[in-house]
């Protein structure tokens, strides 16, 4: 064995010199952050002294321009729910104009209507025809728009009658849309 290995570290002079440094220049800049610190609550506590209103009018000031930008917030949260609202309730309302254009599509010229009512779930057509085969047309078209499900779901002939002072046929069908 050697006589020679230790195992104890010695301190270096120049180590010890910069751990001296390192705490030197900590305990400044506690001091400094200390002094900053009490430095801030001194001109706080003057400026509260000398003049008490203008941080009281400025505290007034501020409160009074939050309380417009919540009027102002308050406003724009009404007009977005009911934008929000008019959406979903176009979104469900039906659009009757093209209902019905589609469904004035469907009914031969030979057949004149005297009334075409759309309800909110209904919508009633009735005509009259000279022939027959105008009358078959418009129940052949409304049959075809009703199995594929394009706006009616059902149809129902509510009457066919012949008029013999006009010589004509009366027609009436519902729809259920």
């Amino acid at each position: 064995m050697s006589a020679n290995i230790n195992l104890l570290l010695h301190a270096d002079e120049e180590s010890l010199k910069q751990n001296r440094k390192k705490k030197l220049f900590n305990l400044i800049a506690v001091g400094l952050l200390m002094a900053v610190c009490l430095i801030a609550i001194v001109v706080f506590i003057l400026i509260k002294a000398v003049n008490p209103e203008s941080i009281r009018k400025q505290q007034e000031d501020v409160l009074g321009q939050i309380s417009q930008f919540q009027n102002r917030q308050v406003k724009l949260l009404i007009l977005s729910n009911r934008i929000e609202t008019a959406e979903k309730i176009l979104k469900t309302r039906r659009d009757l104009p093209k209902i019905t254009s589609s469904l004035l599509a469907k009914i031969p010229s030979d057949l004149p209507v005297d009334t075409l009512e759309v309800n909110g779930k209904t919508v009633m057509i009735s005509g009259q025809s000279k022939s027959l085969s105008a009358i078959g047309e418009l129940i052949d078209n409304l049959t075809d728009m009703a199995r594929r499900k394009e706006i009616i779901k059902s149809l129902t002939l509510s009457s066919l009658t012949f008029d013999g002072s006009k010589g004509a046929y009366q027609v009436s069908v519902t729809s259920e849309l």
